[in-house]
């Protein structure tokens, strides 16, 4: 039976016997193990001599060979690969096991794939009009035998495809030459099955704040368990990152933000290697979908709203009831065939005036129209049809672009390591102009960089002298976060609201000069101003909301900021990224990552680093 911690302390101990030992005065106490091995017991002395509240707080120390910072769709693919050579893995997850991101959506998430992508050498594999590292996503489809049959994966991992034809065949909702899918893909079976493997380790409800780097290389990470606030220390010979993309800094829908990711997914990670100086590239592209649905308070959700996606955008039109489809520019470019062209066509029709006031379009949803859509978006019209008296099928209902996913990577080799920090692989790697993860790169990236770092662990030496000095100051600042008194202040979630305002436009998929000129300066606002004054409501360690808000809120900021600077720098239109005053792409100057880093004091600047 596989690990599944959640109160105990690594080795047996409980919590209280814990605190009895360490004390809150006495020093720092160590419990290191990994994964099916015996736990070592051994004093710490991570904070070398600073002087610093890391000797006063207690946290527990875990050693592992692997360590896996989240638990969703590409780290399942990732740790798929090390349990096939019984290598062992402990895996930390900010949410709920089986409830984060949008692995989290849990009950109809979608998988596509393209019939027969099976390729023996990097030359077979097809090329991308997108920005990305080409070599590694060249490198990344050889032999990728999960492409092939992915339903036969899934049902390998518990799942046993409950939408089916008349003859016992899975029910492809696509069936297309060039792509195939399939509905009602229960993920929770995936996070059952590996949960339940002596190979893996899972500590959930454990937030990463931290990145422990020294000499250019990866140690591990500093975590919070969120529901008891004790600090815990990984150390880690190889450390993997499949945390998601962030987007919960994109606009205000007067209940949340305009986007169905969840609320978890803050960057924490990228925002930890950019606060050591490494660098994050493409945080200017997003991909979006058109399911911000209003009337107001309809939160934007694919999971729990009705709303349109590239397969059924047939169905969209104006303020005046044309369709997209019928108009001559949007049907001369077939912009309607692609995600990205979705978008780029409504804003050729926003942009002349016929769309709605915040920025959209409307969705027909007629029953003839909703009964071609998803399964899901018929289930959802049905429930607030009777919870809430809602009837779409009476008027068009006003969809706006709903951000599902955000770039904002770091800057990977074509090892899949990050160039920054040696030992630190990333899953999240490649996304480039396409502003996220598709469900097929998930699956290509999560398989390849387990590969690439089982290799790297192979031959892996100790490093001569290791101080790990930097988990004594993450620690200091986690606790002056939580316990900072101040006249005046604001609380996280206000701050947190008051950058989500400041990038409800944008964060739009177009974005003009004066638009991100605006959030620019009220983005530096909160940086030199709100930040300082952020203070929680109490200093409780369990379950504090607020202290996970503050943590949180520094790293969207910093994400914001880079989208916003990121989009100005960028003077040309590609994919979804649409600067009005500079419409056509130029590959010339701009077919290249802009890769920035951050200095002390808070600014940006960037690199290009030509794909």
């Amino acid at each position: 039976m596989g690990n599944y911690e959640e109160e105990k302390v690594s080795g047996g101990m409980d919590r209280r016997s814990f605190f009895k030992l360490g004390g809150l005065t006495a020093g720092v106490v160590a419990f290191a193990g990994m994964a099916g091995c015996a736990p070592q017991q051994e004093m710490a002395n991570t904070g070398g001599d600073n002087e610093t509240v890391a000797a006063r707080v207690p946290y527990a120390v875990y050693d592992t060979d692997i360590l896996m910072i989240g638990g969703g769709y590409g780290a399942s693919f990732a740790m798929n690969e090390a349990c096939k050579v019984g290598q062992n893995v402990l895996v930390v997850d900010k949410a709920p096991y089986g409830f984060g991101g949008a692995f989290g959506m849990n009950f109809d998430i979608m998988n596509t794939w393209v019939p027969g992508a099976y390729y023996e050498t990097e030359e077979e594999v097809p090329g991308t009009k997108k920005i990305r590292n080409e070599a590694l996503y060249a490198k990344t489809g050889v032999q990728n035998e999960v492409e092939v049959n992915p339903d036969v994966v899934c049902a390998n991992w518990g799942e046993i495809l409950s939408d089916r034809k008349e003859d016992g065949t899975p029910n492809y909702i696509y069936d297309f030459p060039t792509t195939r899918g399939f509905e009602h893909s229960m993920t929770r079976h995936w996070s059952d099955h590996f949960r339940a493997k002596d190979y893996v380790t899972v500590h959930d409800r454990t937030m990463i704040t931290d990145l422990i780097i020294e000499d250019g290389r990866c140690l591990g990470a500093v975590g919070l368990h969120l529901p008891t606030g004790e600090y815990r220390v990984y150390r880690a010979k190889v450390t993997l990152t499949a945390a998601g993309g962030c987007t919960q800094f994109y606009g205000w829908n007067s209940t949340s933000p305009t986007t169905n990711n969840v609320c978890d997914n803050t960057a924490d990670v990228e925002m930890a290697l950019l606060r050591h100086g490494g660098k994050i590239a493409n945080a200017e592209f997003g991909s979006y979908d058109m399911m911000g649905v209003f009337p107001r308070s309809f939160t934007a959700s694919e999971g729990s709203m009705v709303g349109a996606d590239s397969v059924h955008s047939g169905d969209l039109m104006d303020v005046d009831g044309t369709y997209l489809k019928d108009y001559p520019e949007i049907a001369e470019k077939e912009l309607l065939g692609t995600q990205a062209g979705v978008i780029q066509a409504v804003s050729i029709v926003v942009d002349a005036g016929k769309g709605t006031e915040n920025g959209g379009v409307y969705l027909d949803c007629k029953p003839e129209s909703l009964s071609t859509m998803r399964w899901m978006y018929q289930r959802n019209a049905a429930l607030l049809k009777e919870k809430f008296g809602f009837d779409f099928t009476e008027q068009p209902v006003e969809v706006v672009p709903e951000m599902y996913e955000h770039g904002g990577e770091p800057i990977t080799d074509e090892n899949a390591m990050c160039v920054d920090a040696e030992g630190l692989f990333c899953v999240r790697a490649n996304a480039g102009s396409e502003g996220g993860m598709m469900n097929i790169t998930n699956r290509r990236m999560g398989r390849y960089a387990m590969k690439k770092a089982l290799e790297y662990l192979a031959t892996y030496e100790e490093s001569e002298a290791v101080t790990y000095e930097g988990v004594a100051a993450e620690i200091e600042r986690l606790e002056d976060l939580r316990t900072r008194q101040i006249e005046g202040s604001l609380r996280p979630i206000t701050v947190r609201r008051n950058i989500q305002h400041a990038c409800a436009e944008s964060g739009r998929p177009s974005r003009s000069v004066e638009v991100l000129e605006t959030a620019k300066a009220e983005l530096d606002r909160i940086m030199n101003e709100d930040i300082p004054k952020m203070a929680c409501a109490d200093d409780s360690l369990v379950s504090n909301a607020d202290w996970k808000d503050a943590i949180e809120v520094v790293n969207l900021l910093d994400i914001a900021r880079l989208s916003v600077e990121a989009s100005l720098a960028r003077e040309e239109s590609r994919d979804a990224l649409i600067r009005p005053e500079y419409p056509e792409t130029d590959d010339a100057n701009w077919k290249c990552a802009l890769a920035y880093t951050r200095a002390e004091d808070g600014t940006l600047s960037y690199e290009k680093i030509p794909y």
